[in-house]
């Protein structure tokens, strides 16, 4: 019985040495996916980040032309349908605003803006996404300036947002 003891022993010892490194693979394999896991989060975020520099460059269109006369409730109309979105989440169009834009000291303004509110809802971030998508490759006369997001509590819409663009277009002004 004694030589069967150290035997015994061993093989415990082995036993609990396995144990010990399955526990340890384990622990670095879920490190290994939560690191390449890290490292795409990082990769988005800085393409993210990319992306915010890049539309915090965009600058108004300024063409030499008159004040916008197209159809705006035909171009988010467009935009709508081009995304999928149905016709009815669109609550409407607010008041426009046209004002002077600013000039140097002294001189008669010769640009203006004038700027839109377009409001839509029952959203989902998606739908967002493709109708700003199809909004900017729809015309190019209008900028999106704020865009103004509201989350729907309600039970049975908890995914869903409502949605007010602010657009603006800058143009010459006749003298």
């Amino acid at each position: 019985m004694t030589r069967m003891r150290p035997s015994l022993m061993m093989s415990l010892l082995i036993a609990a040495s396995l144990c010990v490194i399955a526990v340890e693979l384990h622990r670095v394999s879920v490190a290994r996916q939560q690191h390449e896991s890290a490292a795409d989060s990082l990769a988005q975020s800085h393409r993210d980040a990319e992306r915010v520099f890049e539309l915090r460059t965009k600058r108004d269109v300024i063409a030499w032309r008159e004040r916008p006369k197209t159809d705006v409730l035909a171009i988010v109309n467009a935009a709508l349908v081009d995304a999928g979105i149905p016709a009815d989440r669109l609550q409407g169009i607010g008041e426009g605003v046209d004002t002077a834009v600013a000039s140097p000291q002294g001189a008669e303004p010769v640009l203006r803006r004038q700027s839109l509110a377009i409001s839509l809802e029952r959203l989902t971030p998606v739908q967002i996404g493709r109708f700003l998508e199809r909004w900017e490759s729809a015309q190019d006369q209008w900028s999106s300036g704020r865009l103004e997001l509201t989350h729907r509590r309600d039970q049975n819409e908890s995914e869903l947002y409502d949605l007010r663009l602010h657009i603006s277009a800058v143009y010459l002004a006749r003298t």
